[in-house]
């Protein structure tokens, strides 16, 4: 069973609808909200000025392969906060497993691999000695140290529930469909 734990970048501008969106989630670990200048040009005429992101792991581990309906379902999320079809939150979702951050898209890019259903997905940071190193495509605010070391403590947080879970510890599994995120208890 290779397992994982499943990360959001959340973009957004309204603290209310943030808020609300995560109260919804079972949330692990969340970052501080981070200014990114670089992603104000990209994505303010949609969502306006002014915009914020925050990252946010999930209290669960999700199998690799449900990376597809987690980026559905963070699609979904997206449209239901929308107003007038503009999008007041840009969600991307990922995984971080001992060796990676994997974020999925909609969007084909060079370094991207086509997983079906409209995804992609691309490795951000490979875990070499010792912390996280992004590669010749990651994004300018993956780039932040700050945001390395929020995903570096993600990867610790994963690899004791991985362990315990190893050991036969019961652990929960999130998946995923456009509509609902369901949990439940799952022993190795």
């Amino acid at each position: 069973m290779e397992l994982s734990k499943p990360v959001m970048a959340i973009l957004y501008r309204e603290e209310d609808v943030l808020k609300d969106f995560l109260s919804k989630l079972p949330i692990s670990r969340l970052s501080e909200s981070f200014y990114f200048e670089g992603l104000q040009r990209y994505y303010s005429k949609e969502m306006g000025e002014g915009l914020l992101k925050v990252y946010a792991s999930l209290d669960c581990l999700i199998r690799k392969e449900y990376i597809v309906p987690f980026k559905l379902w963070a699609m979904a999320q997206e449209r239901f906060y929308a107003l007038e079809g503009k999008r007041k939150l840009n969600i991307d979702a990922g995984y971080v497993d001992e060796s990676h951050l994997v974020l999925a898209s909609s969007k084909r890019r060079g370094a991207r691999i086509y997983m079906g259903s409209g995804v992609y997905v691309e490795m951000e940071y490979l875990y070499v000695y010792g912390s996280y190193r992004p590669l010749y495509w990651t994004y300018s605010d993956y780039r932040d140290r700050r945001v390395r070391a929020f995903f570096e403590q993600v990867r610790e947080d994963f690899l004791k529930e991985l362990n315990l879970a190893r050991k036969g510890n019961p652990f929960i599994l999130c998946r995923f469909t456009e509509e609902e995120l369901y949990k439940e208890a799952k022993a190795w």
